[in-house]
């Protein structure tokens, strides 16, 4: 599986963590080539959870959301809600065709419907539903980073491929619940 990663904060920089960890490359988009350069010279994001350093033979860094998005069959979605709109809405109408789309979004999108991720990228990219999965809580990044003992809950339609993308994630201090509720799972995160 070819994950990419939209997103550069803290949740972006713990789930690249859990990723890499596990020893799975990812191609990984981020906002500024500042952050990029710093990344590989450093090899830690200089501005979310700066204790966190990456094997660089693992990363692949871009600004660009819509080439990151082609390299890869998986794409994390992991930016504020806030923000969604801003990053991805100027895409072609078939940069999702044939892609698994996991969210890490927690939040409403400022739209006129006052959409969930899932409800837009289907209006907006045709998305099918069967192809969208979440990645919520309970824990936050900075447990993440740390180590701290928790678990991620994963949810999609296709229960079979929600967790082959949970065992991604599994580590011996981070467990993965997985179901098929992802109206739920991202109301339960957004309240």
């Amino acid at each position: 599986m070819q994950m990419g990663i939209i997103g550069g904060g803290s949740w972006a920089t713990a789930l690249a963590k859990l990723l890499t960890d596990n020893g799975h490359a990812i191609h990984w988009c981020l906002r500024n080539e500042s952050t990029i350069a710093h990344l590989q010279k450093r090899r830690h994001n200089p501005h979310y959870l700066s204790s966190v350093y990456f094997n660089q033979a693992l990363l692949t860094l871009s600004t660009d959301a819509a080439a990151t998005i082609a390299a890869c069959d998986t794409v994390l979605i992991c930016v504020p809600s806030s923000y969604v709109l801003e990053t991805l809405q100027h895409l072609p109408a078939t940069a999702f065709e044939g892609k698994r789309v996991i969210s890490a979004v927690k939040g409403i999108l400022p739209t006129e419907k006052f959409q969930l991720l899932n409800e837009w990228l289907h209006e907006k990219f045709a998305l099918p539903t069967e192809h969208y999965f979440t990645i919520m809580g309970p824990c936050h990044a900075e447990e993440v980073a740390a180590e701290k003992l928790s678990y991620l809950t994963f949810s999609g339609e296709d229960v079979a491929a929600a967790t082959t993308i949970a065992a991604m994630f599994k580590t011996d201090y981070l467990n993965t619940v997985v179901n098929h509720d992802i109206w739920g799972t991202q109301y339960a995160a957004t309240l």
